[in-house]
């Protein structure tokens, strides 16, 4: 089973492709100064919720690409859905490889560095693409302390610190302006999310070639969110504007 259909399988029926809240999008839109003249770049739009929350509030204009065509088909009925058609356009595609358009005053990463090959190439390609003029909201794991399991951090080596990531977005020549970290409550409704509809659909599909294959995964995910995950492990959303 490749990685594309396993997350199409494991988060088909999720809102948000991480454990953030829409809440704490519009927050950001909000400390960005979104409005109705803003254009929007979304690198990794997944099911397209960010774009459509932020359009739906404030009025801006979008473009989002993601690199799985479920998640390029449901942004899309989503958007027509909210009424956004002309004003959101997603793309299926790999963002490294795309060519976006210009003029983004806010360029969004949000759960998707590893299609860079981690946070800091992920901050620097959302600061190329953002120009001299743009913010950058980037959201990713982070260890929520000094004493993770060896064991546990040799798995997740693309995994930072909190104060990794602001230094990386120092570096590439931004300052931090707003910040936001999920709460255990929203870990533990995001990972339940994930297990609940993986558990459907084995139950609905027992039979299927992959089924065998992707009951291992649940009890492995499970496994590591319990033992090492739900303490190790936290995931936040930082706003960084141009120094």
């Amino acid at each position: 089973m490749n990685e594309h259909t396993l997350i199409h399988i494991t988060q088909g029926s999720l809102r948000h492709m991480n454990p953030m809240t829409d809440m704490a999008v519009l927050e950001a839109g909000r400390a960005a100064g979104i409005g109705e003249e803003s254009f929007i770049l979304d690198a990794g739009s997944g099911n397209g919720t960010a774009l459509i929350l932020l359009a739906e509030h404030y009025g801006c204009r979008g473009y989002g690409i993601d690199i799985r065509e479920d998640a390029c088909r449901t942004a899309d009925i989503a958007a027509a859905d909210a009424g956004l058609s002309d004003r959101l356009e997603f793309t299926c595609g790999d963002a490294t490889k795309s060519a976006f358009p210009d003029g983004a005053n806010l360029v969004i990463s949000l759960g998707s560095a590893d299609c860079w090959g981690g946070p800091d190439e992920a901050i620097r390609a959302c600061a190329v693409l953002a120009g001299e003029n743009g913010s950058i909201l980037f959201g990713d794991r982070v260890w929520e302390g000094a004493r993770t399991p060896p064991e546990f951090a040799r798995e997740w080596p693309e995994v930072r610190t909190l104060y990794e990531l602001v230094s990386a977005g120092r570096e590439a020549g931004y300052v931090p302006v707003w910040l936001w970290h999920a709460t255990p409550e929203d870990w533990d409704r995001y990972e339940s999310g994930i297990w609940t509809h993986t558990a459907t659909w084995l139950r609905d599909h027992p039979d299927a070639p992959e089924a065998a294959e992707l009951a291992a995964y649940l009890e492995a995910i499970q496994d590591e969110y319990i033992l090492f995950g739900r303490e190790a492990v936290g995931w936040t959303m930082i706003l960084f504007c141009p120094a």
